[in-house]
């Protein structure tokens, strides 16, 4: 029977080892070689998933926007520029979750 070695990343090398103020030079050192060499953790979401969100988010723009015209139409102002405003978010959340995961959990954090 073959047993296999699970994939040593950073996070696995410091839940193994505990604080880092207590790791040794040796520790240290290992722990950086496998921050040069470890595969990077996969996005959350695929680029397909993240395609659908974006989608979801611009039927969601369409929506609002609809609802702000209509609104505007009736008079409403103040409530018309509550669903615009909206409806702006949600084409800027479209566009960044279109660009894929890491762009768009910069745009969710405000990085």
């Amino acid at each position: 029977m073959t047993r296999t070695q699970p994939t040593l990343t950073t996070d696995a090398f410091r839940d193994r080892h505990g604080d880092p103020a207590t790791w040794s030079v040796a520790a240290l050192d290992s722990y950086q070689v496998i921050g040069d060499i470890a595969p990077p953790p996969p996005p959350l979401l695929t680029h397909r998933e993240m395609q659908a969100e974006s989608e979801a988010w611009e039927a969601s723009a369409a929506s609002q926007q609809r609802l702000a015209d209509e609104l505007a139409r009736e008079g409403h102002d103040i409530a018309a520029g509550i669903h615009r405003r909206g409806a702006r978010d949600a084409r800027q959340h479209a566009a960044a979750a279109r660009l894929g995961w890491p762009y768009y959990e910069a745009f969710i954090n405000g990085w």
